[in-house]
């Protein structure tokens, strides 16, 4: 048992949560409670750094987007839950592992360690993102509508060009690949991870009643043995290891392909989110316009400064109006813009213009697909601060100067990428 009292949950003030949190990271896996410990094998801290993207993005760190049609149902606490037909095979060995255990009396009953059942799987984020976009769109209407600005808007156009407007002074995001980094997306929600009960992750003091349980070794080593990781901040939640030797023996690379299955799971199993996500933000304009429209005091009216004219009708909403207000590069340079604002602004606005002119002029692969991959991994930009602190650090350890120091930058980021998997 851990010497220290580690209870910690959201009703404490900030100051006292984080250092009930930082013992909680130290010592939650230390028996003596003298020492850190800070991982025992088969148990994984996921609110580290990369790790917190566990199921959320690919191999390359690209967000991705898990395909239900690969999904199978397991029989859960209440009804059934979706995972990954691989996951679920590995569950079901997982659960016949406390089979004799359990009957032979050497596990404690009544602890969700006793008999596993699943309680939680995958999540629809795609139905959360949805929802996410009517919530702005709707905050964007109350905005016109609230301070008189809906008198100025004549048609679509002005329109799409108030709402840029309004989000890009905003911290909000619209895009669907931030929306999966974002902590609106569950981090559970990938059809890679099951839960096995069902209790509040803030509760340190629930933790520890999992992690001290007489059932927990078994628990950690059959988890071991199925291919599992036990999320140590969610400890009822496993995470399947697409390194674990289990799984890699299980699904060995195919001779003529020589490709892990880390690697082809991904490209098999999920989608990019960037897909059609500049489409998605068009639909969301659409569906805030149609509202909008639709709340108009008068129909048979535009307003210009304030002043109402007779002879003219406001335009009805069209989802083919709103794709064809602009031409193809206006559309193109807004999402190469709001591709920055959501990754930190990395590039400047030098860079960016250049990008617009490339992804206009591109023919060799989609628009869509080069921004996404010149926004793949930002931190390689001279701009970056992650760039800049690495290169601050290096010219302060007097080391002999590399010939390309960007490929010394992408070293260090791809192996901090490589151990979320």
């Amino acid at each position: 048992m851990s010497k220290y009292r580690l209870d910690a949950n959201n009703d404490l003030g900030s100051s006292d949560l984080f250092h009930r949190r930082l013992l909680y990271k130290f010592f939650a896996m230390s028996t003596d409670g003298e020492t850190a410990t800070l991982n025992k094998p088969g148990v994984k801290d996921y609110w580290n750094f990369e790790d917190y993207f566990y199921g959320k993005v690919d191999p390359n760190f690209i967000p991705a987007i898990p395909n239900v049609d690969y999904m199978v149902q397991l029989e859960a606490e209440q009804g059934t839950i979706l995972v990954f037909d691989f996951v679920a095979e590995s569950f079901n060995k997982f659960k016949s592992l406390f089979k004799l255990p359990l009957k032979f009396g050497k596990l404690e009953q009544g602890t969700p360690l006793t008999s596993p059942t699943p309680h939680r799987g995958f999540i629809n984020t795609e139905t959360l993102y949805q929802n996410h976009m009517i919530s702005m769109m709707d905050k964007f209407n109350n905005f016109l509508y609230n301070g008189g600005k809906y008198k100025k808007i004549i048609g679509p156009k002005d329109y799409t060009k108030e709402f840029f407007k309004f989000y890009f002074r905003r911290r909000d995001i619209a895009l669907k690949s931030s929306f999966y980094l974002s902590s609106n997306s569950p981090s559970g929600g990938s059809g890679l991870s099951i839960n096995i009960a069902n209790l509040n992750p803030a509760d340190d003091r629930v933790k520890m009643e999992i992690i001290e349980s007489p059932n927990f070794e078994f628990y950690r080593k059959a988890a071991i043995n199925s291919g599992f990781l036990i999320d140590k901040n969610i400890p009822w939640r496993l995470n399947i290891d697409l390194s674990s030797p289990v799984i890699v023996g299980k699904y060995p690379p195919s001779p003529l392909v020589k490709i892990d299955f880390k690697s082809s799971m991904f490209d098999e199993y999920f989608t990019p989110a960037y897909e059609g996500e500049l489409q998605d933000v068009v639909d969301s304009i659409f569906y805030g316009y149609r509202t909008f429209y639709d709340r108009l005091p008068l129909k048979n009216t535009f307003f210009s400064d304030g002043r109402r004219c007779e002879d003219s009708e406001m335009t009805p909403p069209s989802e083919l109006v709103i794709s064809n207000l602009f031409p193809t590069s206006y559309w193109t340079g807004k999402y190469v813009e709001m591709k920055n604002k959501e990754t930190g602004n990395h590039f400047d606005k030098q860079e960016v213009e250049a990008m617009k002119r490339n992804a206009v002029r591109i023919q060799t692969e989609s628009s869509e697909s080069y921004i996404n991959r010149k926004f793949s991994m930002p931190w390689l930009s001279p701009t970056s601060l992650v760039y800049q602190r690495l290169q601050r650090e290096f010219e302060e350890s007097d080391e002999k100067v590399l010939d390309n120091f960007s490929e010394h930058v992408k070293m260090i980021v791809m192996n901090s990428i490589n151990s979320i998997y």
